[in-house]
């Protein structure tokens, strides 16, 4: 069964200092390195992934995404600038999804088709920008999380690839990200710090299990999660204070615990297992209707 490889481009630096410290610093180089190191591996492997490319980094980095495109892999949108979507208005959202959408297009000379959240932020209160995606021309999302947790997901939200029938009386497919259960409960098995936590084994069979169910494994992962250098928020600034540097050391342990088994898992997994782009999953396996409830 095929499944589905998905990558969030996106500059690790920069978006790890924001969120301790609240301020956005000025672009790093890193994002050329771990790009280059993911890129190889899939070479190798023979593997094809859709990227969600995150807008204002394209912005700064077209060539980046052009040889992404080149390399024969799938270029979606991960909006512009980052923003968690059930913080914004209706209005918010549509600017900067479109701003990304166009920005996108522009530099591949592609249509793009497909939308991921930052954060996987589309929850409940906010499943209105699943109609505002289909209305700006979106074929497809992949943001949705079914699973409870503190700053994302849908608890119970069907884990199932489908074409939702919109309040608007559009449609857009839903990709939600991969879960399997396990004595009731709902886990994920997605990849990025799910991955780096959970051993081959475990992995391994979360991918049978749920692909037994006919339902395809949408992963995601980030170029930082490939890059051969230690993640530090304070690689590029420093921090303004004591506070800062302490929820700087506090995020460095948790996004460098077992990051560096994630380049040995990733190609384990392409080498057992079918993995290809949301688009060409889609043209293969056309899903099922159903209202979005």
């Amino acid at each position: 069964m095929k499944n589905i490889l998905s990558i969030d481009l996106e500059e690790w630096d920069q978006l790890a200092y924001r969120r301790v410290t609240g301020r956005l610093p000025a672009p790093s180089d890193g994002i050329a390195r771990q790009l280059d190191r993911l890129l190889a591996l899939l070479r190798e492997q023979n593997a094809q992934a859709t990227f969600f490319v995150l807008g204002m980094m394209a912005e700064r980095n077209p060539a980046l995404v052009r040889r992404v495109a080149e390399e024969g892999h799938e270029v979606a949108c991960h909006g512009y600038a980052h923003l968690i979507v059930d913080r914004l208005e209706r209005s918010q959202f549509r600017e900067d999804a479109e701003r990304a959408k166009k920005l996108l297009e522009d530099i591949t000379g592609a249509k793009i088709e497909g939308y991921r959240a930052a954060e996987f932020s589309i929850r409940r209160g906010s499943l209105w920008a699943l109609e505002v995606l289909a209305e700006l021309g979106f074929r497809y999302d992949s943001s949705i999380f079914p699973i409870h947790h503190r700053r994302y997901g849908i608890a119970d939200f069907p884990p199932q690839v489908a074409s939702l029938a919109l309040p608007n009386g559009l449609k857009l497919i839903e990709l939600p990200l991969a879960t399997t259960t396990f004595a009731g409960w709902r886990l994920p098995v997605a990849g990025g710090g799910y991955f780096r936590l959970l051993p081959q084994w475990l992995i391994r069979g979360a991918v049978r299990r749920v692909n037994r169910g006919e339902t395809p494994v949408v992963t995601y992962f980030h170029p930082y999660e490939f890059d051969s250098e230690r993640l530090d928020v304070f690689r590029t600034e420093g921090p303004a204070g004591w506070g800062e540097r302490l929820r700087g050391v506090q995020f460095n342990l948790h996004q460098n615990l077992g990051r560096r088994s994630i380049p040995g898992k990733v190609g384990a997994l392409l080498k057992e297992f079918s993995f290809t782009t949301c688009r060409d999953y889609l043209a293969g396996s056309p899903p099922g209707e159903r209202a979005l409830a």
